[in-house]
């Protein structure tokens, strides 16, 4: 796909939303922005058509994506990962640092770091809704052997984050079995599979215990829906981290969170994503 700089986020923002697992950005000229990416075969017409649709629609929302194209064409899954690694880097966040596993990367003192594989999974650290649960992870996850839950875990990435920074114990869950073992393979790689659990289904699940924090990188929907469950299961001071969340859709969440009883701490951004922080500020129901 082609299109101009002032439209490549909202462009990039369409295909993460529509489920592609990796996308490399060219500049062509000072005016003109291409994005790669693989499509499963069996859901790219849909896709396709779905991107074209939003495409189209840009200028409603102020942004021109001049003259605009969107193309395809059939390429082995495994000639798109060499080309997508190659273009993969490093990502620092605070004391963090996500590397790919085949890049060599230089800790800072007292940093932490972090190898992940994406595979086919959702989780690069790339993508600014990664970046912003990223960043308050490092902030918020202060509890000494929290408990936290990582409801759409994709890669990991977010459990992987949760033990390294302290958490006692972390129950990964994401619907797609793809995700599940990609996380699986990166838990073990950084060596963190007696604190991390990952399992497959939707939603928070069942909870051994009352948690600390509950981490959710998914949509603003499906934060939506899962507030007033987290709500009962959270400990009372216990956070939710939620991103994935399109600026004209966080007071949707706003509004669902006070709903549920939580109370608003934070609101972090980059771009066009949000990400909330939220507390139950009650005692336990």
């Amino acid at each position: 796909m082609t299109t101009s700089p002032e439209a490549a986020e909202a462009a990039g923002a369409m295909l993460w939303d529509l489920g592609v697992t990796g996308i490399v950005e060219e500049r062509r000229s000072p005016g003109a922005v291409r994005l790669r990416c693989y499509l499963p075969p069996r859901r790219a017409r849909g896709i396709l058509r779905a991107l074209r649709s939003g495409i189209r629609g840009l200028g409603g929302y102020g942004l021109e994506p001049g003259r605009a194209s969107v193309t395809a064409r059939l390429i082995a899954p495994r000639r798109w990962a060499r080309a997508w690694r190659i273009s993969a880097r490093s990502v620092r966040v605070g004391r963090l640092v996500v590397a790919p596993t085949w890049r060599r990367v230089s800790p800072r003192k007292g940093g932490v770091v972090i190898r992940i594989d994406p595979g086919m999974a959702f989780g690069s650290g790339a993508h600014p809704s990664t970046r912003l649960c990223l960043r308050a992870l490092v902030r918020y996850l202060r509890t000494p052997r929290a408990t936290v839950v990582d409801v759409g875990t994709g890669s990991g990435i977010l459990a992987i984050a949760a033990a390294r920074l302290g958490a006692r114990r972390v129950w990964a869950r994401d619907i797609d079995p793809v995700a599940v073992a990609v996380a699986r393979g990166n838990v073990r790689a950084n060596g963190v599979a007696s604190a991390v659990r990952v399992v497959r289904g939707s939603g928070i699940g069942p909870v051994p215990a009352r948690c600390d924090l509950v981490v959710a990188n998914i949509t603003a929907e499906a934060i939506v829906a899962l507030l007033p469950v987290v709500r009962t299961r959270l400990a009372p001071g216990g956070l939710v981290l939620g991103s994935g969340i399109i600026d004209d859709r966080l007071g949707d969440v706003i509004n669902a969170a006070r709903a549920s009883g939580l109370a608003l701490v934070g609101v972090l951004a980059s771009g066009e994503w949000r990400a909330v922080i939220l507390a139950n500020r009650g005692v336990e129901p």
